[in-house]
């Protein structure tokens, strides 16, 4: 589409995780029909931030490596002149920064940007991390305050979902059939035990299904336990990117993951989603999609804060959420084709 000369430029700051570039989405998607005619860009792990670029999204994402912004965090920073150009060129940005990156906000002014503002990238205590962004965004005039109606899903780039199912056909997957199971997360201690994710395998099996392991380059464990635990049986669909998990949650019929990206990303894609919660809390994590069902643990100390889980070997984060309840909740969501 193209837009006029006059359209203001936005720019959002966020480096992080799949799953927190993810819950920018319904804040990104309330920007842009605050500001249909803006010029809306995303700074941070390009490849992550790109599957929030299409319609009712942003316009174009850029990788933080290279764009000077390490620069801008020194107080009374003095950036080469291409920087201060780059950032100098936005009218409205939004950064969501680390508590000790006080010096950042203002040497984004500095630089020239019209208008600067600066939020915590993670939410307080009860606060969803979506609503978190959202608030930020309403905060710099830029979305309407309060809670907003579901947001549209993601988009997906043409043939997308075509892609998937060549990629689960090639691996001998019936798409209808197609059971992801994604074991990884970012931390080792959200991740459900191997031997429980290959006895839900083994009962979505029976049921029907055809599962199948899926994941990114940073799952290489998981993997590896899942097979060790007797997984070895079910195809493993590893290394892919995001771009290229996107087109396998869009071909699949069915995901379970642990709090995580992949399972952010199914969730907001429409798909039929299982999200299994242990030490974090669903009310702030919790995956946002018309057809998602959460299933925790019933641990008397969870959900605990990122502090507890640095020294806590986490063995009962999820006490009580065995195979079986998976499987009733999967048998909520949806049934093989």
């Amino acid at each position: 589409m193209l837009r006029p000369m006059s359209a203001r430029r936005i720019l959002v700051i966020r480096v992080g995780g799949l799953g927190d570039s993810l819950l920018l989405w319904p804040g990104l998607a309330a920007v842009r029909r605050r500001e249909p005619g803006a010029i809306l860009e995303l700074l941070g792990h390009r490849a992550r931030l790109e599957l929030l670029v299409g319609p009712g999204g942003a316009d174009r994402a850029l990788e933080v490596e290279g764009s000077g912004l390490h620069h801008l965090f020194a107080p009374e920073a003095a950036p080469p002149a291409e920087v201060r150009a780059r950032f100098g060129a936005y009218d409205v940005i939004v950064a969501f920064t680390a508590a000790g990156d006080c010096a950042l906000a203002e040497n984004l002014a500095a630089c020239g940007a019209g208008e600067v503002h600066a939020f915590l990238p993670l939410p307080p205590p009860g606060v969803h991390a979506a609503l978190h962004a959202l608030e930020a965004f309403a905060q710099a005039g830029l979305a309407p305050p309060g809670r907003p109606a579901r947001p549209p899903r993601l988009p997906a780039p043409p043939g997308a979902a075509e892609r998937g199912r060549a990629r689960l056909a090639a691996a001998g997957l019936a798409p209808e059939r197609a059971a992801l199971l994604a074991p990884g997360a970012g931390s080792a201690v959200k991740c459900w035990p191997a031997e429980r994710f290959v006895a839900l395998a083994g009962l979505l099996a029976a049921d029907g299904w055809r599962p199948a392991w899926c994941g990114g380059p940073a799952d290489a464990a998981p993997l590896a336990a899942v097979r060790d635990a007797g997984g070895g049986a079910w195809p493993s669909l590893a290394d892919a990117a995001p771009a290229e998990l996107r087109e396998l949650l869009l071909a699949g019929a069915l995901f379970v993951g642990n709090d995580s990206g992949p399972t952010h990303l199914a969730a907001l894609l429409g798909r039929p989603t299982l999200a299994l919660f242990g030490p974090t809390d669903p009310a702030a994590w919790g995956p946002l999609g018309e057809r998602v069902a959460r299933v925790h643990g019933r641990a008397a100390c969870a959900p605990c804060d990122a502090g507890r889980r640095e020294v806590c070997p986490g063995e009962r984060c999820f006490e009580g959420l065995t195979p079986e309840r998976a499987l009733a909740a999967a048998r909520g969501l949806a049934a093989p084709g």
